[in-house]
């Protein structure tokens, strides 16, 4: 059933597309569709009518499929793909940098003496 409609609805966008790249825009003389012959068969008047409600009607089969296939699709299928994953617990690469840093020094043993404080240095006379 939705293989069906998923083959109807790719058919009607094919559709669609040559039905609008058939209509004259304004101003256009000379369509995909002009010619000698194709004048004998449609009128100026007649072709923009027939292709406008040729247009009308495969969009409203478009937009019907759409949700059709939608609901169809939603009723289908209740869980996601991702459900059965497991979650990614690495961290960010700024965030890595972060807690690398402090974990170094915190783990490390404190071998070294603090550093004395330095003296205030007499200011200097040109």
């Amino acid at each position: 059933m939705i293989t069906s409609l998923m083959i109807l609805q790719a058919c009607v966008a094919i559709l669609l597309i040559i039905c609008v790249l058939l209509q004259f825009g304004k101003g256009a003389e000379v369509g995909l569709m002009g010619g000698g012959a194709s004048d004998a068969v449609l009128s100026g008047a007649q072709r923009g009518n027939i292709l406008s409600k040729i247009t009308a009607v495969l969009s409203a089969i478009f937009l019907i499929n759409s949700l059709v296939l939608a609901r169809l699709q939603s009723n289908y299928t209740s869980k996601s793909l991702l459900d059965s994953e497991k979650p990614i617990t690495r961290p960010l690469n700024s965030e890595a940098k972060k807690d690398a840093v402090p974990a170094a020094t915190t783990n490390a043993p404190a071998t070294t003496a603090p550093a004395p404080e330095a003296a205030p240095q007499a200011p200097v006379k040109k």
